[in-house]
C-alpha cells in the first residue's frame, strides 16, 4: 500500500527490529523480544534440496536407533554466540532456512521449523516440501513446547544436544513435558549429535573454527588481565565462590585480552576460562603476582582453549603475562565434574551458559567423563528443581558473573579507541556516500553493490578487520523489511527516487562500529520528510537526556518515540543496546527500550545506540542510529541552585560523526532547539571528519551535507 496523501498516523508501524539479542542458539521456538535490536542470519554451508532430503532420513534412522521421540535442533555454538560459525550450524544445513532465529523438531513422521513473522516468507522460500514451517505468532500454531505436549505419549524421550542450550531453556522445557510424563535426554557431551553423522555423510561437516589467538594490547584493553582477576576475585569472595565459568567468548576474550577471528563478524577466539580462589587450587597452576613478592592464589587462571590456536606470542602471554594454565578445550566439563566433587562452590551465569556446563558442574565425573540422566518435570520448588539430579545444597551461584558489567564499563583506554575506530569509520562512510550520490545521477546502484563498495572503503582504514554485522542495505519498501540482507539474486535497486536505509558496522582492532544513516538523493514526499522528522526528533530527544545516575535505560525510552506517538506511529523494537569494545557489536546487560524487566541502571562508561526507527510496510523504512558513551554532566547545580538529594547526574557523549540526510528534514516541524542540535551535530562532523578525507570530492559533499540550516 503506498501512503502518498496520508497523514503520518496512518501508515503502516514497524514490524520488529533488524538484529536479535538474544544469541541464535538461545531459543528454542521462543518469539523473538520486540525489545531486541535488530537480526541477521547465518551462513550455513551450501547443500542441494537432495543432501538436505538424505540427511533428514539419516537422522530419523539414528533417532529410532538411540530410542528418541524427537529432537530439538538449534543453530548455535556451544557459547550460546549471535553468530556461530559454520562448523554449528546445524539447523541451517538440515532444513536449509539461513535465518538467525529459527528451531527445528525432527520426529519420526515430521520436520518442522519454528520462527517468528520476519523470516516467515524467507522460510517458504528456503524450506524443501518435506518440512513443515510453524508460524510463531499466528493464530492457531502451537509454540515447539505445546506442540511436543500434544503430540508425544508418556514415556516419550525427547532428545537434544546440552552443549548448544541455555540452561534456562532445558529447564523449561523438562518442566513443561513433565507434566505429561515425557522425558529430556542431553546427549553426553562425548555423544556425536546425529546431525553431525548425517552432515558427514552430505559431505563432511566445515571443520572446527581454528584462526590463531592474538594479544588485544593493553593500548587498548587499558587493563591488565591480572587488575581484572583481582577485581573479579574480590566479587567471587563476597559471593563464597571458589570457581567463576566465564562461558561466552566475549567474556573470555575481554578477560584474558585476547582477540581472534573464529566467529563471524566477531573478534573472538573459541575457549573458554574459569578462575579459582584461594583454597580451590590444584597442583601445577600459577597464579597473578599480587605486587608483594608471592603470588596471589586467589587468582588462578585456567584457559581451556585447542593446542593449535597458540602460537608462542599468544602462549606467552597467557602463560607468563596472565600466570594461566592452558588445558585442552573439551577438558572443562571434566574440570567442572572434578570441581564439583571436591565440594567447590562454582559460579556461573544460567542466561549465558550451555547446559552441559551446569550438569558438569553439578555431577561428578562417571568413569572419567561426565555422563547424563534423563531429566525429569518436577513441581518442586527452587531453581533448579526442573533440571532433575542437580543437587539442591548451595553448590552452584546461578546468577549473573560480574563479568558482564565489568566488561560494559569501558575505561578510557577502551572509550579512546571506540573515539578513534569511529572517526575513521564515520571518513570511510562520508567517502562512500559521497561516491553513492554521485553515482546514483546516472544509473541505479543495486543493493548488493552498495554493501561492497561500503566494505571497500572501510577496508581502505587504519586497523580494519572487517564488518561488525551483515550491512542492511535496503532500498524502497526493503527498507521496511527490518531483518533485511539483500543478496545478488533478488537485491532491490536504489535510483534518484528511493530512499535507502543503511544500517553497517565495522571491527577495528581499536573499536567496533554500527551505524544508521537513512538517505535520498531525489525528491522525498511530504510522508517520508514527516516520518523521517520525527523520527530525528526522537535521536534527538534521546542525544540531549540528563538523567539522574541510577535511571535504567527503560526510562529514556519514551524519549525516542514522544515525536512519533504524538503522530499516532511506533516502531516495534528497542531504542539502544550495549556495543563492546572492539568485541560484540550487541552486548549487555544494559539497554534503551520498553522493556521494563531489564533495570540495568546505565552507567558512566557504557556505550549505547541511539537509533529510533519508522517502517511503512511495502513503502519504506526509516532508521537514524549514533553511538553514545555514557558521561557523567557535572555543573548542572540543581534549581535554584540547589540539588536536595545531592545526585549525580549523567547524560552522553556522541562517538559517530556522520552526516544526516537534510533533504529529509521538515524542517517546520523541528523546534528552535533541534535545528540547533542539527546544525551543531554537523559542524562537529565537519570538524572531526574533514581532516580525514582522502578526495577533494568528498571534502566538497561534507561541505554541502554539514552546511548550516541556518544561515
Amino acid at each position: 500500500m503506498g501512503c502518498r496523501g496520508r497523514s503520518l498516523g496512518e501508515i503502516p508501524s514497524a514490524m520488529s527490529p533488524r538484529r536479535a539479542r538474544p544469541p541464535c542458539a538461545t531459543t528454542a521456538a521462543a518469539s523473538v523480544s520486540a525489545t531486541a535490536a535488530p537480526a541477521k542470519a547465518v551462513s550455513p554451508p551450501a547443500t542441494t534440496p537432495q543432501q538436505r532430503t538424505a540427511a533428514l532420513t539419516q537422522v530419523r534412522d539414528e533417532l529410532s536407533k538411540r530410542g528418541l521421540a524427537a529432537f530439538i535442533v538449534p543453530s548455535g555454538d556451544p557459547h550460546l554466540s549471535e553468530y556461530p560459525a559454520d562448523h554449528f550450524c546445524r539447523r541451517a544445513f538440515l532444513s536449509g532456512f539461513d535465518g538467525s532465529a529459527g528451531t527445528a523438531v525432527v520426529t519420526p513422521t515430521q520436520a518442522l521449523l519454528w520462527t517468528d513473522g520476519r523470516y516467515h516468507l524467507q522460510a517458504e522460500q528456503q524450506l524443501g516440501p518435506e518440512w513443515t514451517l510453524m508460524r510463531e505468532g499466528q493464530k492457531g500454531v502451537p509454540s515447539l513446547t505445546a506442540y511436543l505436549q500434544e503430540e508425544l505419549s508418556a514415556q516419550a524421550v525427547v532428545g537434544l544436544d546440552p552443549t548448544v542450550h541455555p540452561v534456562k531453556f532445558v529447564q523449561n522445557l523438562a518442566q513443561a513435558l513433565g507434566s505429561k510424563k515425557v522425558q529430556v535426554q542431553p546427549l553426553n557431551v562425548a555423544e556425536t549429535n546425529p546431525i553431525d553423522l548425517a552432515w558427514r555423510t552430505a559431505g563432511g561437516r566445515p571443520p572446527a573454527p581454528q584462526a590463531p589467538v592474538r594479544i588485544h594490547p593493553l593500548a587498548f584493553a587499558g587493563e591488565a588481565v591480572s587488575d581484572k582477576v583481582k577485581r573479579l576475585s574480590k566479587e567471587m569472595a563476597k559471593e563464597g565462590a571458589d570457581v567463576l565459568v566465564a562461558g561466552t567468548l566475549d567474556e573470555v576474550a575481554w578477560l584474558l585480552n585476547i582477540r581472534g577471528e573464529d566467529v563471524p563478524n566477531c573478534p573472538l577466539p573459541v575457549a573458554y576460562a574459569v578462575l579459582e580462589r584461594e583454597g580451590a587450587s590444584q597442583p601445577g597452576g600459577g597464579g597473578v603476582d599480587s605486587g608483594n613478592g608471592g603470588k596471589d592464589k586467589s587468582a588462578r587462571v585456567i584457559v581451556f582453549v585447542e593446542d593449535a590456536k597458540l602460537g608462542p606470542t599468544a602462549r606467552a602471554h597467557l602463560e607468563k603475562d596472565c600466570r594461566a594454565e592452558i588445558r585442552p578445550y573439551a577438558e572443562i566439563f571434566s574440570y567442572l565434574s572434578g570441581a564439583h566433587a571436591s565440594g567447590r562452590k562454582i559460579w556461573l551465569d544460567p542466561d549465558k551458559s550451555n547446559y552441559a556446563l551446569l550438569r558438569a558442574a553439578s555431577m561428578p565425573p562417571e568413569e572419567g567423563k561426565v555422563t547424563y540422566e534423563k531429566v525429569s518435570g518436577s513441581t518442586g520448588d527452587g531453581a533448579l528443581a526442573a533440571i532433575g539430579k542437580v543437587p539442591s545444597e548451595p553448590s552452584l551461584l546461578l546468577h549473573p558473573t560480574p563479568i558482564t558489567l565489568f566488561k560494559a564499563v569501558k575505561n578510557e583506554e577502551e572509550l579512546e579507541g571506540m573515539r578513534a575506530a569511529h572517526l575513521r569509520d564515520g571518513a570511510a562512510e562520508v567517502e562512500f556516500l559521497a561516491w553513492l550520490e554521485k553515482e546514483i545521477q546516472t544509473r541505479s546502484v543495486s543493493e548488493v553493490e552498495i554493501d561492497h563498495v561500503l566494505t571497500g572503503f572501510r577496508s581502505r582504514r587504519e586497523k580494519f578487520l572487517g564488518v561488525s554485522f551483515d550491512t542492511i542495505a535496503g532500498s524502497g519498501p526493503n527498507g521496511a523489511i527490518i531483518h533485511y540482507r539483500a543478496m545478488p539474486e533478488t537485491c532491490g535497486e536504489m535510483t534518484k527516487e528511493t530512499m535507502l536505509l543503511l544500517d553497517s558496522g565495522g571491527q577495528y582492532e581499536d573499536g567496533t562500529t554500527d551505524v544508521t544513516r537513512t538517505v535520498h538523493f531525489g525528491e522525498p514526499t511530504e510522508d517520508e520528510k514527516e516520518a523521517f522528522t520525527r523520527v530525528l526528533q526522537g535521536h534527538i530527544g534521546v542525544d540531549t537526556a540528563v538523567f539522574p545516575e541510577g535511571t535504567p535505560g527503560f526510562v529514556l525510552d519514551a524519549y525516542a518515540r514522544r515525536s512519533l506517538w504524538q503522530a499516532g506511529s511506533d516502531y516495534a523494537h528497542g531504542t539502544g543496546h550495549g556495543v563492546g569494545a572492539a568485541l560484540n557489536v550487541h552486548e549487555g546487560p544494559h539497554g534503551i527500550s520498553f522493556n521494563f524487566a531489564n533495570r540495568t541502571p546505565l552507567q558512566a562508561g557504557m556505550i549505547v545506540s541511539n537509533e529510533p526507527g519508522y517502517y511503512a510496510s511495502g513503502v519504506f523504512g526509516i532508521r537514524i542510529e549514533n553511538l553514545l558513551i555514557v558521561v557523567e554532566r557535572a555543573g548542572l547545580g540543581g534549581v535554584g541552585g540547589q540539588d536536595p538529594r545531592q545526585r549525580k547526574f549523567l547524560g552522553f557523549e556522541r562517538l559517530t560523526y556522520i552526516p544526516i540526510s537534510k533533504r529529509l528534514i521538515k524542517q517546520d516541524l523541528l523546534s528552535p532547539e533541534e535545528v540547533k542540535w542539527v546544525d551543531r551535530y554537523h559542524a562537529e562532523v565537519w570538524e572531526r571528519i574533514s581532516p580525514l578525507l582522502t578526495s577533494s570530492e568528498a571534502e566538497a559533499w561534507l561541505r554541502e551535507a554539514t552546511a548550516p540550516m541556518v544561515c
